[in-house]
């Protein structure tokens, strides 16, 4: 007879079946949500600090965390609107970002006032150690602004822990 934990696992043809320890991982540990109703506004071409959550305690370093990121977002100009949006571990000034490429970038060069756009990113990733994560966003060279809107879409973060 097996024991607790343990599965009965085929041998084959011909084969007795045998109990064996199931295989770990890919179970989701515990979830975490952050909301804010807070907007974060730039007028710079470089990376600024929009929301942060709070730190997010790992059960185990070794397993990771699946990030998923909810928001509106307005970019303005006289001729031509957009922006960038990357998700960081930490804060946007002394964290790491973990989304690559320009993307998501959203831009218009007929937008002559406004544009707005609801965005939603995701990254698993593997921190090693308990974190924080933030929305770093930045202006399109040809918009005046860019704005992480909270007040009209709540911003939401969800993380997930997930066993390896």
């Amino acid at each position: 007879t097996g024991t607790s934990g343990q599965v009965l696992t085929s041998g084959g043809t011909g084969v007795a079946p045998t109990f064996q320890t199931a295989a770990g991982g890919g179970k989701v540990l515990q979830v975490v949500q952050y909301t804010s109703s807070s907007s974060y506004n730039t007028t710079s071409t470089s990376y600024q600090q929009a929301h942060q959550t709070g730190t997010f305690t790992l059960n185990n370093s070794s397993n990771k965390i699946l990030v998923i990121a909810n928001f509106h977002s307005v970019a303005s100009s006289s001729g031509g609107a957009g922006g960038y949006v990357a998700l960081y571990r930490g804060s946007v000034a002394s964290g790491t970002r973990i989304t690559s490429g320009n993307e998501p970038m959203n831009y218009d060069n007929s937008v002559a006032s406004s544009m707005y756009t609801i965005t939603m990113m995701q990254y698993l990733d593997t921190p090693g150690a308990n974190t924080t994560y933030s929305i770093g966003h930045r202006r399109h060279n040809n918009a005046t602004n860019h704005i992480v809107q909270g007040s009209t879409f709540q911003t939401v973060i969800t993380m997930m822990e997930i066993e390896v």
